[in-house]
């Protein structure tokens, strides 16, 4: 179902896109601006052998193809269902400038598209796996969508595994230790309850043995 609002002068479609669709590619024109309203974005880049690399996960209130350069500079894929607006690449330059003029508000998001991928080169220097992992949780649990009492976690292990540098086994392993621990509980595929967050920060500095 489209939703549509009216917005100084221009009409805001949100769209929806199922798990596993494209929303762009690394090396099209950039063209548009995506800002996500729900769910989970993969974005991944594709090496010179065909290995396919999770680079950077987003969430609802981001933004992403910021037009930096001509083409995209990764390919965005759905990890649940998504709904988002895509803004025309002029328009929303001219928004961006706009709002510098007026706060500087834009600029912002900018930055808030590397982080993911700056955050992924810091979690990979933790010491450990489970350490990988925890700071894993700890860095998106602030993003995830309330599920009842936990929250929708709909990333799959493989995906994890690939953004951390570890293999799906090992990401298995270090979920199944901190459930053990009493510090998560993972009741299906997708929804993650964390039972103590004070242990998960400090599995995250490995102050937690594995």
């Amino acid at each position: 179902m489209l939703i549509v609002s009216q917005r100084a002068f221009a009409i805001d479609v949100i769209k929806d896109a199922g798990c596993g669709e494209t929303l762009f590619w690394e090396g099209d024109p950039c063209t548009h601006v995506i800002e996500l309203r729900s769910g989970i974005v993969r974005g991944f880049n594709i090496s010179e052998e065909g290995e396919r690399q999770v680079t950077a996960f987003f969430f609802a209130c981001d933004q992403i193809g910021i037009p930096v350069c001509t083409f995209y500079r990764y390919s965005a894929e759905a990890v649940s269902g998504v709904s988002y607006i895509s803004h025309p690449r002029e328009r929303w330059c001219d928004a961006m400038i706009e709002s510098y003029r007026r706060d500087g508000h834009l600029l912002r998001t900018i930055g808030a598209e590397q982080d993911p991928v700056f955050r992924r080169g810091m979690l990979i220097g933790r010491n450990g796996a489970l350490a990988r992992i925890a700071a894993f949780l700890t860095s998106i649990a602030d993003r995830l969508e309330p599920d009842g009492d936990g929250l929708r976690f709909p990333v799959p292990q493989r995906d994890i595994a690939a953004y951390l540098a570890l293999t799906p086994e090992t990401v298995c392993r270090s979920l199944k230790r901190l459930r053990e621990l009493g510090v998560i509980e993972i009741r299906s595929h997708d929804r993650l309850i964390i039972r103590d967050r004070s242990r998960l920060e400090l599995a995250a500095h490995s102050q937690v043995g594995d």
